[in-house]
């Protein structure tokens, strides 16, 4: 028969998380630096919209980027938590018997 315990690194999953928002947060400066491009700069016409196509394609991508992190990060709250009050209930099964 073997034993199987499970274990889990709070403090390693807290600090994932806090990297992956902030990855979020380092996006957003890029993001908004992507939504300024003016293809009018650029002055050919077919390049300015080509230059406009590539500022918003790359804004929308860099936004989903940073909300996939923020989800991402939100969800390892949820399973940080959940595994807390595991602990805390076989800790209180534990220590009623």
């Amino acid at each position: 028969m073997s034993t199987c315990d499970l274990y889990l690194d709070y403090e390693m999953l807290s600090t994932n998380r806090d990297n992956i928002r902030n990855i979020a947060q380092l996006l957003e400066q890029p993001c908004r630096a992507m939504a300024d491009v003016n293809g009018s700069d650029m002055g050919v016409d077919r390049l300015e919209q080509r230059m406009d196509d590539f500022g918003d394609e790359w804004e929308y991508g860099i936004g989903k980027m940073a909300e996939f992190s923020d989800a991402a990060a939100t969800c390892l709250d949820e399973v940080l938590h959940a595994f807390r009050e595991i602990d805390e209930a076989l800790a209180s099964v534990f220590d009623d018997g």
